[in-house]
C-alpha cells in the first residue's frame, strides 16, 4: 500500500467519476501507471511523426497507408497530429497538469481546418482533400470573396484562444485598418501639399530669379540685385534649408528695389520733354506779325512766314504727342521687371524721337533766322533791289545770304535836335537784358505797316523767359564711381555698428545733392536709440562733418543715415524751373524749394502754408532761397496778378529787386520806415475785407471772379517779403511784432502773406506769438541744437552742411524733410530784374492802392520840412507836368516809370501837380484830368 507521498493530483476531467464514487484508495494512481501511460503518449507520437513527416514513412506499410489517409484529407493539417501526444506525455512525466491541453489541441485543430481551404488555395496538395473540397465549395458559390469566411472563421478561433469575445479580431483590425489606412491617405495628402508647396516655392523662386535676371541687365551696378541672385540660386538649389518666408522677404526686398527704380524711371520720364515750346511760342511770336507785300520779294518772304509758322506749329504738334505720349507712360508704368524694361526701351525710344524733332526744330530755326536776316535786308534797302534779291530767293532758298549781307548797313539819319523835341527822359542801359545763349528774335509789326525786326524788349507785359537762366548742370559721368563711393561707405557703416554690438545692416542708399541716406534695418529687438546715439561715431568712421539720424524715416521700417556727399551737385534754378512739378504745378502760389534726397523736386504752395519763416546763420543759403521763392512767382505771374512788397533793412538783398513793375512801392530799407509800411500793409487788409463784405465774398477768389462778372479791376495777390527780421525786431518791436501777428492771423483770405527771414533764431527775434501763426519754416544751418529747435521745434538743423542745405516743414509732415535748395546766381537775378524794368503797364492798383503802403507820406524835405508843407523846388515837377500835358492823362505809375522813381517820390510829384492846378484831384482807379494845355505850361514854369 502506497503513502500519500507517493500519489499525484490529476486533473478533474482524468480522474472524472464513472458511476458510483470510487474509494480514495481506488482513485489515487500510482506514479508508474503514469509514466507508462507517458509512454504509451510518447510511442504514439513517435510512430504518428515516423510515419508522417518523412517520405517516405520510417513505419512499413502501416504507417504508410496512416500518412496517405492522413495527408490525403488533410494536408498540412496531418503534422499536427503527433504534436498533442508528445506534449500529453511531456506534461505527464513534468507532473503538470493537463487542464489546458485538450482546449488547446482542439482550438489548433478548429485553426487547422479553417486554414484547410486558404492552404488549398496556394497548393491544392497541402490543403487535402478537404481544404480543396472546402476551397471549391466556397470559391464556387462566393467567388473569391468567400475565402473570407475562412479568415473569419480563423479569427473567431483566434479570438478563442486568446479569450477575447468573437470577432473581437476582425474588428479590432478593420479599426485599425481604418485607422492606418486614414493615417496612410493624410501622409500622402501631406507629402502631395508639401510637393505641390514646394514646386510653388520653386516657380516663384525661378520668376524673381528671372525677374532679377532681367533688373541686373539693366542695373548691373546695383550690389543689392547681386546679393538677391545669389540668395535666390541657393534657394532653388536646396528649398529644404529656407523658410517659405524668406521668399517672401526676397520678395518684398525685389519689390521695394522695383519700386525705387521705376520712381527714378517715371522722374525720368517726367523730364523726358527737352523744353522747346519755349523756343517754338519766341519764334511763333516773333513771326507772328504780317508783312506788308508791297513788293514781290516782300509777297515770297510773306509766303515764307506763313510756311515757317505752319512747320513750327507742326513741330508743336509732335512735340505735344510725345510729351502726352510720356505723361501717359509715367501714368502707366508698371512696378516689375517686365514693366520696367518694357518702358526702358520705349522711353529711350522717345528720346530717339526728341532728337530727331530737335534736329528738325534746329534746321527750321536756322531757316527762320534766315529769314529775319532777309526781312531786315529787304526794310534797309530800296525796292528797286528787291527784284534782284528775288531771283536769289527763288533760286537758293532761304539759306542763301542777302546780297551784299556783308557789307555793313548804311549809316541812319542823324538824330533831330534834342530841343525840336519836348524832352525824353533818359534810357537806362539796365533796361534792356543782356543778350541769352540763343536769343529768338522779335517782330515787332507796325500799325498796318512794314514790319521791322527787333531784339529789344517788348514793353508789354510778359514773363520773363527760361533763357535768361543758366543752363542746368550736366549729370555725373562717374555714376560708377558714386555708387562704388556709396557701397564702401555702406561697408564701413555695418563694421561701425557691428563693431559697438548693434545688429543692423545697411539694406540700401539714395543719392542725393548732398547727402546719401543709408537706409540701415535693425535686428528685431534692437533699439533704435542705440543706433540714434552713434551719429558721431559714424561721423568720425566715415571722416565727415556730422552724420543727421532720420529714426525711423516716414512710410519704411528702417533708420536712415544722412551722410554728406564728398562732391556736392549743384542743383540749379533753371533746372527747378523746367521740372514738371512745378510746370504742371496747380498751385496758387507754388514756390520752389529744393530737391529732396530721393530726387523729387519739391513745389509748395504759399497759399496753404499761408506764411513761410526762414531761419538759418550767415552764408548758410538763406538769401538764396529768398531769392529762389521770388523767381518762383516771378516765373508764373505777370504783375496785374501778384504784388510784391519788399522791406530790406541790409540795403543788399532784396535792392536789385527795385523798379520791377511787380513792386507796389520801392523796396523799404530803413527800418524806421518798414513799420509805418507794415501798419500800412495791416490797414490795406482791412480795406481788402471790407470790400469783400460788400460783394459777399470770403476770399480773394470769389471777390476777383465777382468783379469779372461785374467788369470791374480784380485785386492781385500780395506777397510780403521781409530779409531781415532782426533788424526790425530792434527797432520798433511793438509795432512790427503787432503788424505781423495781425497779418499772420487774418490776411490769408485777402490773399495777403508773408515771407519772413532772419539769421539771428533766437527767442526775442522768433517770439511764441510769431512761430504759433507762421507754421511752416525753413531751416539752414545754425550753430546749436538750441537755435534748431527754435526755429523748427526739433533738432537736426545743427547737423546740415551749409550751402542751401535746409529742412523744411510745414503741418501735414510728419517730420522735417531735408532739401537742397536751388542756386540763382547774381548775374541771373540781375537780368531778370532788368528785362522786367523794362516792361510797362497802366498800374491801375498802384494808383488806386500805393497809398496804403507808403507809411506815414511826409510832403517836402525829408530832412528839416515840416508835415503837410509842399516842396515846389523838386527839379523833376517840370518834367513831370510836360509828361502829364503830352499824354493828356496823369498817373503816379507813368510818372514812376518815366521819371525811373520811387512810387512815394512819384506820388509827392502828383499832389504838387494838383496843388499847382494843373491835374484834378484823385478818381479813384482812373487816371487824373490834366486841366491846362502844352501852350500853357510857360504860364506855371516861366519860358525855357
Amino acid at each position: 500500500m502506497h503513502t500519500s507521498a507517493h500519489r499525484i493530483a490529476l486533473p478533474r476531467w482524468y480522474n472524472a467519476p464513472v458511476g458510483k464514487p470510487k474509494s480514495k484508495r481506488n482513485a489515487s494512481v500510482s506514479r508508474g501507471d503514469l509514466e507508462a501511460l507517458a509512454l504509451v503518449l510518447f510511442g504514439t507520437a513517435f510512430f504518428l511523426g515516423v510515419s508522417v513527416y518523412p517520405d517516405p514513412p520510417l513505419s512499413g506499410q502501416v504507417g504508410a497507408y496512416l500518412k496517405a489517409a492522413l495527408w490525403g484529407n488533410l494536408g498540412l493539417l496531418s503534422w499536427l497530429f503527433p504534436i498533442p501526444f508528445a506534449l500529453a506525455g511531456t506534461l505527464i512525466l513534468l507532473k503538470r497538469p493537463l487542464r489546458g491541453l485538450l482546449r488547446e489541441s482542439l482550438l489548433t485543430g478548429l485553426a487547422g481546418v479553417s486554414s484547410l481551404p486558404l492552404i488549398a488555395g496556394v497548393a491544392p496538395e497541402w490543403g487535402g482533400a478537404l481544404g480543396t473540397w472546402a476551397h471549391q465549395a466556397l470559391t464556387t458559390r462566393l467567388g473569391p470573396a468567400g475565402l473570407l469566411l475562412a479568415v473569419l472563421a480563423l479569427s473567431v478561433v483566434l479570438d478563442l484562444a486568446l479569450r477575447h469575445p468573437p470577432f473581437t479580431l476582425v474588428l479590432t483590425g478593420f479599426k485599425r485598418g481604418i485607422g492606418a489606412g486614414l493615417n496612410l491617405f493624410r501622409a500622402y495628402r501631406a507629402y502631395r501639399t508639401a510637393r505641390a508647396q514646394r514646386a510653388r516655392l520653386r516657380k516663384a523662386a525661378s520668376s524673381l530669379a528671372q525677374e532679377v535676371q532681367a533688373l541686373l541687365a539693366r542695373y548691373p551696378d546695383h550690389r543689392a540685385l547681386a546679393t538677391l541672385q545669389a540668395d535666390l540660386k541657393a534657394f532653388l538649389k536646396n528649398p529644404d534649408a529656407f523658410e517659405p518666408s524668406e521668399l517672401e522677404g526676397f520678395r518684398r526686398l525685389l519689390d521695394e528695389f522695383t519700386e525705387a527704380r521705376a520712381a527714378e524711371l517715371a522722374e525720368r520720364l517726367a523730364a523726358e520733354n527737352p523744353g522747346f515750346s519755349s523756343r517754338i511760342q519766341a519764334w511763333l511770336g516773333a513771326l507772328n506779325a504780317p508783312l506788308s507785300a508791297h513788293t514781290p520779294l516782300m509777297e515770297r518772304l510773306e509766303e515764307r512766314r506763313k510756311a515757317l509758322i505752319l512747320e513750327f506749329k507742326a513741330i508743336q504738334e509732335k512735340e505735344t504727342r510725345l510729351a502726352r505720349r510720356a505723361e501717359r507712360a509715367a501714368e502707366a508704368l508698371r512696378r516689375s521687371a517686365a514693366g520696367l524694361e518694357a518702358e526702358w526701351k520705349a522711353h529711350e525710344a522717345r528720346l530717339g524721337e526728341w532728337r530727331a524733332l530737335e534736329g528738325l526744330l534746329e534746321d527750321l530755326e536756322a531757316r527762320a533766322e534766315s529769314w529775319t536776316r532777309w526781312v531786315e535786308w529787304a526794310e534797309q534797302v530800296g525796292a528797286e533791289r528787291h527784284a534782284e534779291a528775288l531771283e536769289r530767293l527763288l533760286e537758293h532758298g532761304l539759306e542763301a545770304a542777302p546780297p551784299e549781307a556783308e557789307e555793313a548797313a548804311p549809316p541812319s539819319p542823324a538824330d533831330p535836335p534834342a530841343e525840336a523835341t519836348p524832352p525824353e527822359p533818359p534810357v537806362e542801359e539796365a533796361t534792356a537784358p543782356p543778350p541769352s545763349p540763343n536769343p529768338a528774335p522779335r517782330v515787332s509789326g507796325g500799325s498796318g505797316k512794314t514790319g521791322s525786326v527787333s531784339v529789344h524788349p517788348t514793353t508789354t507785359l510778359s514773363l520773363p523767359s527760361p533763357e535768361l537762366l543758366d543752363p542746368p548742370e550736366p549729370k555725373p559721368a562717374n555714376a560708377r564711381d558714386l555708387q562704388a563711393d556709396a557701397k564702401q561707405r555702406a561697408e564701413i557703416i555695418n563694421e561701425t555698428l557691428s563693431h559697438f554690438g548693434l545688429e543692423a545692416r545697411v539694406v540700401d542708399w539714395a543719392r542725393g545733392p548732398t547727402v546719401t541716406r543709408f537706409e540701415v534695418e535693425p535686428a528685431p529687438g534692437e533699439k533704435i536709440s542705440r543706433i540714434a546715439n552713434l551719429a558721431n561715431d559714424l561721423a568720425r568712421a566715415l571722416a565727415v562733418g556730422s552724420v543727421r539720424v532720420e529714426a525711423p524715416i516716414p512710410g519704411k521700417s528702417v533708420i536712415g543715415l544722412e551722410v554728406p556727399n564728398a562732391e556736392r551737385e549743384l542743383v540749379r534754378f533753371s533746372e527747378a524751373l523746367h521740372h514738371p512739378a512745378f510746370q504742371r504745378s496747380r498751385d496758387k502760389l507754388p514756390l520752389i524749394l529744393g530737391k529732396s534726397i530721393d530726387g523729387e523736386m519739391w513745389v509748395r504752395d504759399l497759399a496753404k502754408m499761408p506764411h513761410l519763416l526762414i531761419a538759418g546763420s550767415t552764408g548758410s543759403g538763406k538769401s538764396v532761397c529768398i531769392n529762389t521763392l521770388l523767381m518762383s512767382l516771378l516765373y508764373r505771374y505777370l504783375p496785374t496778378e501778384l504784388r510784391f512788397l519788399m522791406i530790406d533793412p541790409k540795403m543788399v538783398e532784396l535792392t536789385p529787386y527795385d523798379g520791377i513793375p511787380h513792386l507796389v512801392r520801392g523796396v523799404v530799407t530803413n527800418p524806421a520806415d518798414a513799420a509805418g509800411v507794415l501798419l500800412g500793409a495791416v490797414a490795406h487788409m482791412e480795406r481788402r475785407y471790407k470790400m469783400m463784405s460788400q460783394v459777399g465774398a470770403r476770399n480773394l477768389e470769389q471777390f476777383n471772379a465777382k468783379m469779372r462778372e461785374l467788369g470791374e479791376p480784380t485785386l492781385p495777390y500780395l506777397v510780403i517779403v521781409i530779409d531781415e527780421l532782426a533788424d526790425l525786431m530792434i527797432t520798433s518791436p511793438k509795432e512790427v511784432e503787432q503788424a505781423i501777428l495781425r497779418l499772420a492771423q487774418m490776411a490769408r483770405a485777402t490773399g495777403m502773406h508773408l515771407i519772413l527771414a532772419t539769421q539771428r533764431p533766437s527767442v526775442d527775434i522768433l517770439t511764441s506769438l510769431i512761430k504759433v501763426n507762421i507754421p511752416a519754416r525753413i531751416a539752414f544751418a545754425v550753430s546749436s541744437s538750441h537755435d534748431s529747435r527754435t526755429i523748427l521745434d526739433t533738432t537736426g538743423a545743427e547737423r546740415l552742411t551749409g550751402q542751401g542745405d535746409m529742412l523744411f516743414h510745414q503741418p501735414g509732415l510728419a517730420k522735417p524733410v531735408r532739401l537742397q535748395g536751388p542756386f540763382l546766381s547774381d548775374k541771373e537775378i540781375h537780368r531778370i530784374t532788368n528785362y522786367l524794368r523794362g516792361q510797362a503797364f497802366d498800374d491801375a492798383f498802384g494808383e488806386a492802392y500805393g497809398a496804403d503802403f507808403d507809411g506815414p507820406v511826409q510832403l517836402g524835405d525829408p530832412t528839416g520840412g515840416k508835415a503837410g508843407e509842399l516842396d515846389f523846388s523838386d527839379p523833376l515837377l517840370k518834367k513831370a507836368a510836360e509828361i502829364v500835358v503830352e499824354e493828356g492823362q496823369a498817373s503816379v505809375s507813368r510818372l514812376q516809370r518815366r521819371l525811373s522813381v520811387g512810387h512815394a517820390r512819384a506820388g509827392k510829384l502828383m499832389d504838387l501837380l494838383e496843388a499847382m492846378g494843373i491835374v484834378g484831384p484823385h478818381q479813384g482807379s482812373k487816371p487824373r484830368e490834366v486841366l491846362i494845355t502844352k501852350e500853357e505850361l510857360p504860364e506855371y514854369f516861366g519860358e525855357p
